[in-house]
């Protein structure tokens, strides 16, 4: 993992991508979470100019295993503690270094946060890019809060980084779940 610290320590955003500071900060999350030993997932939520609010990373893994602590669920919950009634959370986006994944992706819409958008896809477990595989209510839910999905607008680079990282990480959990017979703590 550490080539990807040099990576993005190098990187300087470019005015071409709308979403590529957020993005690299995003990435920076998920690299911490790797560091730790857990998944390699970052999210950060955005006010509606685009201020960071909170952010945080994936911490299944962190202080033994807790499988609600996804980046987004990590980010969502300090939301809903620090900012009850502050904010709408309508006018907020939420950006992921992955594609959310079902119980994310569940979290989200019911949080109402208006935009969600992902660095990179994930073809096994993500779940923006099969919404119609969702309950008809909560797809019902998501459209009648007028919430955005996308990929975020960030250089192709950026992209495969955090989609490799999160790959890496998947790998290194994988083992060491096989190497303690299935246990995940």
């Amino acid at each position: 993992m550490q080539d990807w610290k040099a990576f993005l320590t190098g990187l300087e955003p470019s005015a071409e991508f709308s979403d590529e500071t957020a993005a690299i900060r995003t990435t920076q999350l998920a690299l911490e979470a790797a560091r730790l030993g857990t998944f390699a997932v970052g999210a950060i939520l955005l006010d509606e100019k685009g201020v960071p609010l909170i952010e945080g990373y994936n911490q299944t893994f962190v202080d033994g295993f807790r499988s609600d602590l996804h980046a987004e669920m990590v980010v969502i919950n300090q939301f809903e503690t620090e900012f009850q009634g502050q904010q709408k959370p309508g006018e907020l986006t939420i950006l992921s270094s992955l594609e959310p994944c079902p119980m994310c992706m569940a979290r989200l819409i019911y949080s109402g946060i208006g935009s969600i958008k992902y660095i990179c896809e994930d073809p096994l477990g993500g779940m923006v890019t099969r919404l119609s595989s969702m309950p008809p209510k909560i797809q019902e839910m998501s459209r009648d809060l007028s919430q955005t999905w996308a990929l975020a607008d960030c250089s192709p680079g950026l992209r495969e980084a955090a989609y490799l990282m999160f790959e890496e990480s998947r790998a290194e959990i994988d083992q060491r779940v096989v190497e303690r017979g299935g246990d995940f703590g």
